[in-house]
């Protein structure tokens, strides 16, 4: 068996030259960094549109270098879809690729972020569907690909031109779709309008003496009354938990571990100084 897979292997490389494979993986490469981009404006921008009364903001610092880690991912995952000769092992090849960089990516974020052990088996178990999406995405790139070649054999400039801004239109829209499914949930959504109430109305809430651990974010009391931004993320700690950066006027920032199944009735007991939330 091994003898075999050599074999292909071995064939699969002797069956183009690296510039005629060149052909595929360069424009693969830069319709992948295309939908990249798309994807991580559209994921980073979204909810603090439509949630404009919410004092959310945008993390510039996150989405570069999310735009790093999804546009490093779809380039290599592209230029190896574009690789193989045959359609069909460049969308299984890709695929599988897509996965593993998925998996990895995941895990990476969950070990800097000092995630638990069960959210580390999470991101196994969830891996193994997301083959399928991949293999799915694979195909799109291979489609993009046979579409870029076929419209470079066009003749009329004019034609090509068109075809090519099409096809690139088509490329933003495959960004552009998952990136709005970023949009807050009605569970998030609850979650931080309910940790905006008792940020808003500390004066009145009677509750508001235990909803943080003032132990470890001593200076909290102080900024009740002051104006602030939020910055929501999934956490990398928890699952269903949303890791909420709260970031005051003068700089003072709190990072919360927030569960998304606690409503209204939020009492924190994860929460420190700081622009990431720190292990318990």
């Amino acid at each position: 068996m091994f003898k075999r897979i050599a074999e292909a292997i071995n064939k699969s490389f002797r069956q183009e030259t690296l510039a005629e494979r060149g052909e595929r993986m360069a424009p693969a490469a830069l319709y992948g960094a295309i939908a990249a981009t798309v994807f991580v404006l559209v994921s980073s921008i979204i909810n603090v549109i439509f949630f404009s009364n919410m004092h959310l903001t945008i993390n510039w610092i996150s989405l570069i270098t999310h735009w790093i880690e999804f546009g490093t991912a779809l380039v290599l995952a592209g230029a190896i879809v574009g690789w193989f000769t045959e359609d069909y092992m460049g969308i299984v090849g890709g695929g599988v690729v897509l996965t593993i960089l998925l998996l990895v990516g995941n895990l990476i974020a969950s070990l800097i972020g000092g995630g638990s052990a069960s959210l580390t088996v999470q991101s196994f178990i969830t891996a193994v569907p997301l083959v399928g999406v991949a293999i799915l995405l694979a195909g799109a790139i291979r489609i993009a690909i046979n579409r870029h070649l076929h419209i470079k054999q066009q003749e009329t400039p004019e034609v090509r031109r068109k075809l090519f801004v099409q096809l690139t239109i088509i490329v933003f829209l495959v960004g552009l779709i998952p990136g709005v499914f970023s949009l807050f949930g009605k569970t998030s959504e609850y979650t931080i309008r309910a940790l905006n109430d008792s940020l808003q109305n500390f004066a009145t809430d009677p509750l508001i003496e235990w909803r943080f651990p003032y132990s470890k974010v001593p200076a909290l009391k102080d900024h009740f009354g002051m104006d602030y931004t939020l910055y929501p993320r999934t956490s990398v700690i928890e699952a269903d938990a949303l890791d909420i950066t709260i970031r005051f006027e003068d700089g003072y920032t709190v990072t919360c571990l927030v569960p998304t199944t606690s409503g209204d009735a939020i009492l924190l007991q994860v929460c420190n100084e700081g622009p990431r939330i720190v292990s318990p």
